[in-house]
């Protein structure tokens, strides 16, 4: 049932793509669609089943890794809000993008969606770490979309979200070492909790995580800063879905971590911090949105001083809290994203010279804005009087409930101030202080109206705020999902009961003194404003953060020029040098050595040797660069012939082909540049002596470990159990993409990442151009003599044979010399034959979609290995008979390296070999930009602009 429902947000995540293709912006009427069908496949499981549990085997030879998945209350009410709210702004952005292109948007969204559900469901640490860190990236992207102005709001965002995730990846390490198991019911048992060293280093660790996700003190500017995101992807991020990872995260250990005084030290302090800091700085914005931003800081807030109190009626009113907050502030969004569309602008100030005709949108802000104040009889109204109980009640020293309760009373008429500013912002009344001059509205025939959006586009907010009131009205609907939910946080068991009306007890008669504050505060908002706002802040976490952004960007400046020039020398000093510390710990770390065979050098080795040298002597030596291609490509064709000679075929044959392609690309840069090295920089003594160095530690190193008997124990196992396990006979390719088939899909990563940079570079600024020749119209070489006729005959007869070789050696790689790395290899070399072939550059018959075959052999390579789940193991070897021909998972696998390596090698022939292809990727790159930076008002006059943007 668990996996159906992931399955499902999946299912929305490979449809984003082909259908916003064909519906364009509509494509969010259908993808919500998986989402709510999930939702109904949990509450039904839930229903039926109570806590459900499913294992799904990932690693189950390394501490039990899989895909575990375990639905409680607690992750069943999370589930809800990642599936509900998103569903309902994915069907609200129909309306909202419309004539934008949004594959990038519907792509984000739902892959957000599915990071979160998988984090909120999953029982296993590995899989909750791998799932935080996708967020972090969905989010990335989804804000850094929104245009050029949105880049660095993205990159800060990044930074502290992914500071947030080393910390939880450290508290990974620690559970994981301390119990020996990655499930996360299993090490929420262990007495591991009982150290009390274990336990500090896990509370700092996991409230880093928290804090920054979340956005608490003192890592909370990211998440104004990351307002620069249209409406849409802040009301589900920011608002509904990632913030409260952080407070799943917190509510998961509280029942281990609930007792710790420095858990509830940092908690509570970091908490009502965040909580007033945010309610006061959301007094001093003008721009809607930003207004929210910074509510939101202050109602996490309320919810990790909540939590950080750890009493069951604490633990209680933040589950009860957190979806009141879900429920107004993705109202509150959504109505601003309204509001911006329809009146161009989200500034208060300047909605002033706007008659706002929206009575359904303004409806809405109504009541979220008031069960935001906490205003009766709304949802919200219900949690901030279970809050002000908590604070009163808290089983804290001295006059530490009194503290906490006046700070969260001081804070809840802010809010209430805030959410009366919102309001009246909203509507059109925004009132400035005295001491300003106020823009007049002059009569209704002025103002520039602003008419009512469609009901497909107000509809879903106005459902949320709905909600808010009619869950107000009855919040007893509540008590099971509260009390379940509650239940695994506190680790008894709850029975929570929710009502509207509690009689006169002290909480109500806090929440009457800020209604009655809040309301005077509303009423002298100008006052309140003119006070606060011309005070600007001397320091800021937003200026921190970008501090030491670019202060990453100057030092890798500093840095990196330690090793500028054309000198390889400074670039080889570092290497080298440790390759001689690493030859010295050798030398005084290895005790005994197997005993060396006799006879280990044969004639023919010398003669290889030798040439070798020559090689290297003439290419240092060479003063013009076709030279130095030249003997380079000597020293590469013998070591080919030592490795034949020592039969390493396999090996051997890869060298040979690399050697022979990068022949070829080296020639295609070779007209870029110049004949003739330009003046060498002086060798330093201090590179003289690295290299001297690295040379004898090598031959040390070489002579020390060549020809000895005996093998290490996974080499034995290896030779010896190759052909049981996999059922094949090459003992290099059965290892590659069996045995070490997870190192072999990184390195097929890697090399992918390889090709889109490659096309990045490319894309940033276009090569020298091309050096001008002068040839005799006699020359061989020259266009006139039509000379390629010679490579055109004899590509007839090699193109075939090459590509049935390619597809022979991909074949009989399992069992003979081949695999898919070579015989793409192979495959390439064809295709340069192709390219060198062509009678112009520009003709050169080399279409294929480099970029579409890299992504293809990174895909088949990660998701063979979900084949191999069938036998209880990522990327496990998996046999099929047919037809009386063995067909094995590791060919494949050896398909995907095929289609990843030939992509780079074509787009590597494309991009250098023809000033078509170089063209193509510059320009586009070029209109991408040009789209980015300049965004048409009628397209999408909401792409996030920033209060001073709308200013002015």
């Amino acid at each position: 049932m668990l996996l159906t429902a992931v399955l499902l947000t999946l299912v929305a995540v490979i449809l984003s793509a082909p259908m916003s293709r064909s519906l364009h912006a509509k494509a969010g009427w259908v993808l919500w669609l998986p989402l709510v069908a999930a939702a109904g496949v949990l509450v039904y499981a839930y229903a039926t089943q109570g806590t459900v549990v499913e294992y799904y085997p990932w690693i189950p030879d390394f501490l039990n890794v899989g895909f575990h998945l375990r639905l409680t209350g607690l992750s069943l009410l999370f589930s809800l809000l990642v599936l509900v709210i998103g569903a309902g702004v994915l069907f609200y952005s129909s309306r909202y993008l419309a004539r934008t292109k949004i594959t990038s948007f519907y792509l984000g969204m739902t892959t957000f969606a599915l990071a979160m559900l998988v984090l909120v469901l999953t029982n296993d640490l590995m899989v909750l770490y791998v799932a935080w860190e996708a967020t972090t990236l969905a989010s990335f992207f989804l804000i850094g979309r929104s245009g050029s102005h949105a880049r660095k709001p993205a990159v800060r965002t990044l930074l502290v979200t992914v500071a947030g995730g080393l910390g939880l990846l450290a508290a990974v390490a620690i559970m994981i070492a301390n119990t020996g198991t990655t499930v996360i019911t299993e090490v929420l048992a262990s007495d591991m909790w009982q150290d009390p060293t274990v336990t500090t280093w896990l509370v700092i660790t996991l409230a880093l995580a928290a804090f920054t996700k979340s956005a608490q003190f003192p890592f909370q500017s990211w998440l104004p800063d990351s307002m620069v995101a249209i409406s849409p992807v802040s009301a589900y991020l920011h608002a509904a879905a990632m913030v409260k990872a952080g407070i799943f995260l917190l509510l998961l250990f509280s029942p281990v971590l609930a007792q710790d005084v420095l858990w509830t030290t940092l908690l509570i302090g970091s908490g009502l911090v965040t909580a007033l800091m945010g309610a006061v700085a959301a007094l001093r914005r003008y721009d809607l949105k930003e207004l929210l931003a910074y509510s939101t800081m202050s109602q996490l807030g309320y919810l990790v001083a909540l939590i950080g109190i750890g009493t069951p009626l604490a633990l209680t009113a933040a589950l009860l809290h957190t979806v009141a907050h879900a429920l107004f502030k993705s109202a509150l969004f959504l109505s601003v994203g309204v509001i911006d569309h329809e009146a161009g602008t989200r500034d208060m100030r300047m909605l002033t010279v706007r008659k706002v005709s929206m009575p359904a949108t303004m409806t809405v802000v109504v009541l979220g804005a008031a069960s935001m104040a906490g205003l009766p009889p709304l949802l919200g109204f219900v949690s901030k009087e279970k809050l002000f109980e908590v604070f009163l009640g808290a089983e804290l020293p001295g006059m530490l409930p009194a503290l906490l309760t006046t700070v969260a009373v001081i804070t809840a008429i802010a809010t209430f101030a805030y959410s009366g500013r919102f309001v009246l912002g909203a509507m059109g009344h925004y009132r400035s202080p005295r001491e300003w001059i106020n823009t007049p509205r002059g009569s209704g025939a002025n103002l520039v109206p602003v008419p009512e959006g469609p009901a497909t586009f107000w509809g879903y907010p106005a459902l949320n705020a709905v909600l808010s009131l009619v869950l107000g009205l009855a919040p007893f609907f509540l008590n099971g999902l509260i009390s379940t939910a509650s239940t695994q946080t506190t680790g008894s068991a709850q029975n929570v009961e929710l009502s509207l009306w509690h009689g006169i007890t002290p909480a109500l008669l806090l929440s009457a003194l800020v209604i009655a504050i809040g309301a005077v505060a509303v009423w002298q908002q100008p006052r309140i404003e003119a006070f606060l706002v011309p005070r600007p802040l001397k320091y800021s976490g937003l200026g921190a953060v970008e501090k030491f952004r670019q202060g990453t960007i100057d030092l890798g400046a500093v840095v990196s020029s330690w090793t500028s020039g054309l000198n390889p020398g400074r670039h080889l000093v570092v290497p080298s040098a440790l390759l001689v510390v690493l030859a010295a710990v050798g030398w005084f770390g290895i005790d005994d050595l197997p005993a060396q065979n006799d006879g280990l050098s044969r004639w023919t080795d010398w003669l290889l040797f030798a040439v070798v040298a020559v090689g290297v002597i003439a290419t240092v030596r060479a003063k013009t660069r076709v030279a130095a291609v030249v003997v380079l490509g000597t020293v590469g064709f013998s070591v080919t012939l030592w490795f034949f000679a020592l039969g390493a075929v396999d090996v051997a044959l890869t060298q040979l082909m690399v050697e022979i392609l990068t022949v070829v690309i080296m020639v295609l840069l070779l007209h870029r540049l110049p004949k003739k090295f330009g003046r060498k920089e002086p060798v330093s003594k201090l590179a003289v002596f690295a290299s001297v160095g690295a040379g004898i530690a090598a031959f040390a190193g070489t002579f020390a470990l060549t020809g000895r008997n005996g093998m290490s124990d996974p080499a034995t196992y290896f030779a010896e159990s190759a052909r049981d396990v996999t059922g094949g006979n090459n003992l290099v390719n059965v290892i590659l993409v069996e045995f070490r088939a997870l190192d072999t899909l990184g390195e097929l990563t890697v090399l992918g990442v390889a090709g889109v940079s490659i096309a990045a570079l490319f894309a940033s600024r276009l090569p020298n151009p091309v050096r001008p020749h002068h040839f005799i119209e006699t020359s061989p070489l020259s266009p006139a003599t039509h000379n390629s006729v010679y490579l055109r005959t004899f590509a007839k007869i090699a193109l075939p044979v090459l590509v049935g070789l390619s597809l022979l050696l991909l074949l009989r790689g399992h069992n003979e010399s081949g695999g898919g790395f070579v015989s793409a290899l192979i495959a390439g070399s064809a295709f340069a034959l192709l390219y060198l072939a062509a009678p112009d550059d520009e003709i050169a018959p080399i279409r294929w979609p480099y970029m579409g075959l890299i992504g293809a052999g990174v895909i088949v390579g990660a998701a063979v290995g979900f084949i191999g789940l069938l036998e209880g193991s990522y990327l496990a070897p998996i046999q099929w008979d047919i037809f009386g021909y063995t067909l094995y998972s590791s060919l494949v696998f050896d398909l995907g390296v095929y289609f990843a390596v030939l992509g780079v090698i074509i787009g590597a022939l494309n991009m250098l070999g023809t000033q078509r292809g170089l063209a193509a990727v510059y320009e586009g790159a070029a209109s991408l930009r040009a789209s980015t930076s300049q965004r048409p008002a009628a397209r999408e006059p909401i792409e996030a602009r920033s209060p001073r943007e709308v200013t002015k």
